[in-house]
């Protein structure tokens, strides 16, 4: 099922633009001008928070902010408008509009012959974008603006739903005074990963999940949609204690771990056909019923090569495990980790403790040879048949002699078009 967490509609026209190019942010005022009409559609007002509710085509994405920018062939920025809305603080200038008067109608006059491409960039903070930037003439390309670096942490908040969202696309038509249009697609730009539940492989007894924590991960990136090396971050992999590696980490990233986190019995079918049987397990859900654990990310693929890998990666934190193991004359028999740890001289507050480290994700279910897929921003990765296994697990968080990876299946978090005619 397709996601869409907006639905905008933005209707407008423009009449007597001209064929004339100029690319200096100087421009002569006696170049063919024009009006545009913008209607904003099915926009929704501010809501609340996470955990999350897992994404349908029934979502709807909150604009709470944003601008439009009209653009020349080589970047040059003739007009601009600020979407504000909260009336309140606002200097109705000829650079900010009102959301509301969007949803109803708004016409701009003035709109420079020259111009060839329209933006859109919305949900953005003051310290992403800060308008005055604008109309002090401080950002005077669009470059200037691609260049601005967006930060995970605002895109998080408030149950996700006024993540970032950007386009930009050519007007395309008869010039000349002719008709022009542009359709743009507002994407976000980050992707998202959900995790509906964590159940029992078929050698684990008794376990219990801590916490699910979000271990590999770009804090933010371009609004051109690329990152750089230096703002990836992880916990200390080589930490001693990794339990206090990822406390000291998590300090700072709260929002990329989850510990609401509750128990549920429930009957798990094992096998297929007539050799399938049912037995009861304990799998772990989000404490609210209906939600997912949620995490934005900025999806940028690198390649695995051993230590150099820099795409996302994942931990779950587990205790009080039963397991079954084969001992050395080949008999199945039942291991108590804790008691295991202890006879074996670990620390009793590190005894019984394992991570599950996940570093490739793929869309093929239990094809060990697949590649890792490629993460895209505006995609919602959904993580299906996450089991805990004694194959998978380890006292140490990322170590480099485990490699999981975990089946996903993708679906786009897509904007519904905005039309802009011209």
């Amino acid at each position: 099922m397709r996601n869409f967490i907006s639905m905008l509609a933005l209707g407008s026209m423009l009449f007597g633009l001209g064929a004339c190019s100029s690319d200096n942010n100087d421009f002569d005022d006696n170049n063919q001008s024009g009006r545009v009409f913008v209607r904003l559609e099915n926009v929704a007002s501010p809501g609340s928070r996470m955990t999350e509710d897992p994404k349908t085509d029934k979502d709807v994405t909150e604009l709470r902010n944003g601008f439009i920018i009209f653009g020349t062939p080589k970047s040059a920025i003739r007009k601009h408008y600020e979407i504000v809305s909260d009336p309140a603080p606002v200097d109705k200038t000829d650079h900010v509009v009102l959301l509301d008067e969007l949803r109803s109608g708004k016409t701009f006059e003035g709109i420079p012959g020259d111009v060839t491409n329209v933006s859109i960039i919305a949900n953005v903070t003051e310290d992403e974008l800060n308008p005055e930037e604008f109309h002090n003439g401080t950002i005077r390309s669009f470059n200037e603006v691609l260049a601005k670096k967006i930060q995970i942490r605002n895109q998080y908040s408030d149950n996700m739903s006024h993540v970032a969202l950007y386009d930009m696309q050519e007007l395309k038509g008869t010039a000349n005074g002719g008709t022009m249009s542009a359709t743009l697609e507002l994407k976000p730009m980050c992707a998202r990963l959900e995790i509906p539940k964590i159940i029992p492989g078929p050698d684990i007894i008794e376990y219990t999940v801590e916490g699910i924590y979000l271990a590999g991960f770009y804090k933010q990136s371009f609004i051109e949609q690329t990152c750089e090396r230096t703002d990836w971050v992880a916990p200390d992999y080589d930490s001693e204690d990794p339990n206090a590696a990822l406390n000291s980490f998590y300090a700072a990233y709260d929002y990329m771990r989850n510990t609401d986190i509750k128990a549920v019995k429930e009957n798990l079918t094992v096998g297929e056909g007539e050799s399938a049987t049912t037995k009861e397990v304990t799998a772990y859900y989000p404490e609210k019923d209906g939600k997912v654990w949620a995490y934005p990310f900025f999806g940028l693929y690198e390649k695995r090569e051993n230590q150099e890998h820099y795409g996302l990666r994942l931990i779950v934190k587990v205790s009080g495990l039963k397991v079954y193991m084969v001992d050395s004359h080949g008999n199945r028999v039942e291991r108590d980790v804790k008691q295991y740890d202890l006879d074996n001289k670990v620390p009793a507050e590190k005894a019984g403790i394992r991570y599950l480290n996940i570093n490739g994700f793929v869309d093929e279910y239990h094809n060990t040879q697949a590649d890792p897929i490629k993460f895209y921003n505006g995609n919602v990765y959904q993580v299906q048949n996450f089991e805990i296994t004694t194959q998978n697990l380890s006292d140490k968080i990322m170590p480099t002699d485990i490699d999981v990876t975990l089946t996903v299946s993708i679906k786009p978090w897509t904007i519904k078009k905005v039309y802009p005619q011209i």
